[in-house]
């Protein structure tokens, strides 16, 4: 019974915890109302590594705000070790797939293979690095103000 009340109280105090915060809670207003078609995003042009393009699909990436991004990498992209300053970082690979790990070294015998419909996190200041042999695309809902840091500039 006791162990039962313990399990009780645990389940209780992580959802209250889970609930106590939440990416809305920085939203400076409501949501916005956005409907979008496949027809009606626009990519941006090549701004990041390799040829990587993103639009965004509601909120400000450089704003203290929750908001979600599509990235896309072209065949052949090797991202090299980096992080991010932003917390509550998810990403889902929409399609083509992604190998990802994590680590302050590019390894290629520890990337992981995650296809259309995977689904991680990218922990605040935890380096990553990845490797497309196809065109990927992801989808990424966060909190900014986003950043990226290499760990090393020889490592790219």
């Amino acid at each position: 019974m006791i162990l039962i009340s313990r399990k009780i109280f645990v389940l209780a105090a992580l959802a209250a915890a889970l609930t106590a915060w939440s990416p809305a809670m920085v939203l400076a207003g409501p949501l916005p109302v956005v409907q979008l078609l496949p027809g009606d995003m626009k990519w941006q042009p090549p701004a990041g590594p390799q040829g990587l393009q993103s639009m965004v699909l509601v909120g400000n990436p450089n704003a203290p705000e929750p908001y979600a991004e599509r990235i896309r990498l072209p065949a052949n992209t090797r991202l090299a070790p980096h992080s991010h300053r932003n917390e509550a970082r998810m990403v889902t690979v929409i399609s083509g797939t992604l190998y990802y790990a994590f680590g302050e070294k590019f390894d290629e015998s520890k990337l992981t293979a995650l296809p259309p419909g995977s689904f991680f996190t990218e922990p605040k200041d935890m380096p990553h690095y990845a490797l497309t042999r196809e065109e990927v695309i992801r989808q990424l809902n966060a909190v900014g103000p986003a950043g990226t840091r290499y760990v090393d500039a020889h490592n790219k």
